[in-house]
């Protein structure tokens, strides 16, 4: 759909769901180069798909033990979305700028010339904001800060990075245990829940709270216990796209991979599920998202097993592979 996309706004400029604004160029690469790089990964995971479906056809399906580099190979085709889409979510910087478009901040009735805003604030960011005072009476993001001290700050901080090990929460007992169907569709309800999310980053470019005074202003005022500073300052830093606030990937992703966890590995999702739980509020806590984004978060989430998860279903009944009969890769 990028790709797509990426090549009709080639020759249809206004193919656009915002108007051109050159202000946000700094986040845009030439469009040739956005879509021979989506082209490159696009055609490394069709490669992949190729070694899967090969493995499943002629091997998995008849019982037949697989040689190692055929088993090897269908093992990268397991993992191979969850390797490839990070590298797209950070093309979405360049695309949304130069592909779908970015609404100015300007456009929005509340806009403050005299504020000190973000370079990748836009209409949606006071957008949300507003809409997190009108369901709360307060800012939850600035009305937080209140609580802030150095171990609150470091134990909500433990709770946000708890994001970054959710894929192997979701699928690396089961790895253990060579169950490589449920792990094959662990990962696609995995890998479409990050995908959902990218979608939302599209229709609904937003900074997050940092759009007002930028990524300092929000760092808490007194160091947080476990490096707090260091770890904010890194992620922030290693942050390709601005506008991935709405929705918050962090909870959506999150409570997939707890779901999961705690249905095919129990004791796993129970260690997991602390974190989880703290995860929501210091997305807002720590200022990177509205409370409006943590909702839809939750959204997301169910919608990744109402939909997602029966049509990944679907896709592996076409195996006609049963799952106690499935031979282990390697």
């Amino acid at each position: 759909m990028m790709i797509a996309w990426a090549l009709l706004g080639m020759v249809v400029p206004a193919a656009r769901l915002y108007p051109y604004d050159s202000r946000y160029a700094w986040a845009e690469i030439p469009a040739w180069t956005l879509v021979l790089k989506l082209s490159g990964i696009l055609a490394v995971y069709l490669i992949a798909q190729r070694f899967g479906v090969y493995y499943h056809r002629n091997y998995a399906s008849t019982g037949r033990k697989a040689p190692l580099w055929l088993a090897s190979a269908n093992i990268a085709y397991v993992f191979i979305p969850v390797l490839l889409l990070p590298l797209v979510f950070n093309l979405l910087g360049a695309f949304i700028s130069g592909v779908s478009g970015v609404p100015t901040i300007e456009a929005h009735p509340a806009y403050d010339p005299g504020a000190n805003y973000d370079r990748a604030a836009t209409y949606w960011d006071i957008w949300l904001k507003d809409l997190d005072v009108t369901m709360t009476g307060v800012y939850p993001a600035a009305w937080l800060r209140q609580f802030q001290a150095p171990w609150s700050t470091g134990l909500m901080l433990l709770c946000y990075l708890a994001y970054y090990v959710s894929p192997l929460v979701a699928v690396l007992p089961q790895i253990l245990k060579r169950k490589w169907r449920r792990v094959r569709r662990i990962t696609g309800i995995y890998a479409g829940a990050l995908v959902t999310t990218y979608v939302g980053y599209i229709l609904i470019p937003a900074t997050g709270p940092r759009f007002e005074g930028g990524f300092k202003a929000w760092m808490p005022e007194q160091p947080g216990w476990f490096a707090t500073e260091f770890w904010q300052t890194t992620l922030d830093n290693a942050e390709v796209i601005r506008w991935d606030a709405f929705p918050s990937g962090h909870v959506a992703i999150a409570i997939v991979a707890l779901v999961l966890a705690l249905r095919h590995h129990r004791k796993v999702g129970l260690a997991y599920l602390p974190f989880v739980i703290g995860l929501p509020l210091a997305t807002v806590f720590l200022g990177y998202h509205y409370l409006t984004d943590v909702v839809f978060g939750f959204v997301f989430a169910i919608g990744t097993f109402l939909v997602l998860e029966p049509a990944v279903r679907w896709w592996e009944s076409a195996w006609h592979v049963p799952e106690e009969t499935e031979k282990p890769a390697l």
